[in-house]
């Protein structure tokens, strides 16, 4: 059992786990693992990537109705080759010459992605993914393999490269989103930190793995935490390997990510790519459709559920379920529409005191599904029934 259950008048009700996909190392247009020879891993796959792998993660966004979150890496989008004046940015250094990947393709895919960002947000994830010192590939880009942050002053050059990328290909505002490349990662460390540097370019969300990360100071859960506004949330470990093209669907450890790597969703015919992501579409919409579970429609509706359902006290008092959300930080991040699930045979009508209900919908499982919006300066909701 992952959500959080609670049996009243004859009712189950139900803080469930949110569920929210994450696809990492989108953005390549190479696809093969160039790390044996000083080059990024990439995908490891084994094509070029087209406009059809972007289609593809559009269907599945469009079954899912979930905004799914892109970590793009975007050094071969380079259209000028400024990225040889970037530090570290390349394996070639200032021999970058980015032309194999300069084509129409680039105009028809920046098109696709603003055409259809209602489905698929970007997310940062990097230049390269990886960093180049002395010629020579280390991992990663921001943090080195003891998740020790590079020099402030080249984290933000990095940035702020990726926001001209962003730039020079019409994509729109800077992400919201920070997927740490390889997930080397730091925390604690306050105003020097790696958040306070996310932050000032804009970025309030960072999922990384926890066993993964530097802490200087101990996150305030095992698995989410928050500094300088920026809320973390643990991804755990994905299902199946970077690397393994048209992957079976499969769950792993139940965590509100699900992280995925393109090629895990892609076949190497891209004319299949739609059987691929239509069997991992049918089995979250299995899985978000009982109590336990809820797919989350984007990112700040997953980490709000995430930090009620891991720091909310929920539990009954005097005849009502109570939602206490204290425990919360009053962090932009964190705050905003939860949801709760009651499974009720005889269909009772429940009120709600310290919340706005914002949607609700009923499944023919009898499972009603409701959003709630909690009110101004209230830290407690409250469901009851008028009828007992």
């Amino acid at each position: 059992m992952n959500g959080r259950w609670l049996a009243l008048g004859g009712a189950v009700f139900s803080l469930p786990q949110p569920i929210f996909l994450v696809i990492e190392d989108v953005g390549w247009w190479q696809g093969y693992d160039g790390s044996a020879r000083n080059e990024p891993f990439r995908n490891g796959f084994c094509r070029r990537h087209c406009l059809a792998d972007y289609r593809a993660l559009t269907r599945l966004a469009k079954r899912l109705s979930m905004r799914v979150a892109l970590g793009l890496v975007l050094g071969e989008w380079d259209r000028t080759n400024f990225l040889k004046d970037v530090p570290g940015a390349t394996w070639m250094g200032t021999a970058w010459d980015n032309r194999i990947n300069q084509g129409p393709w680039l105009d028809e895919t920046a098109q696709y992605l603003k055409d259809h960002r209602q489905f698929l947000e970007i997310a940062l994830h990097g230049i390269c993914h990886e960093y180049w010192q002395d010629g020579q590939m280390l991992r990663t880009e921001f943090h080195d393999a003891s998740g020790q942050t590079r020099p402030g002053a080249l984290v933000r050059e990095h940035l702020e490269a990726y926001a001209t990328l962003l730039s020079q290909n019409g994509l729109g505002d800077y992400p919201r989103l920070f997927i740490p490349p390889a997930l080397h990662h730091s925390f604690g460390n306050g105003q020097e930190s790696m958040q306070a540097i996310l932050e000032s370019f804009g970025i309030n969300f960072v999922t990384t793995r926890f066993g993964k990360t530097r802490f200087h100071a101990e996150p305030q859960h095992p698995r989410i935490a928050w500094e300088c506004g920026v809320g973390l949330v643990e991804r755990g470990l994905s299902p199946v390997n970077w690397d393994v093209a048209a992957a079976p669907p499969l769950l792993g450890d139940d965590n509100p990510i699900l992280a995925l790597h393109w090629a895990n969703l892609l076949h190497p015919d891209a004319e299949h790519n739609d059987e691929i992501v239509d069997a991992w579409a049918d089995m979250l919409l299995e899985k978000g459709a009982g109590l336990d579970f809820m797919l989350a429609e984007e990112l700040a509706a997953c980490w709000c559920q995430t930090a009620a359902y891991y720091l909310a006290d929920f539990r009954e008092e005097s005849n009502s379920v109570i939602i206490d959300l204290a425990a919360i930080p009053k962090l932009p991040c964190f705050t905003g529409v939860i949801t709760i699930k009651i499974r009720d045979e005889e269909s009772k009508r429940w009120q709600f005191r310290g919340a706005q209900v914002v949607g609700q919908t009923t499944g023919d499982d009898a499972i009603t599904t409701i959003s709630l919006l909690p009110e101004p300066r209230c830290t407690k909701i409250e469901v009851f029934c008028l009828e007992d």
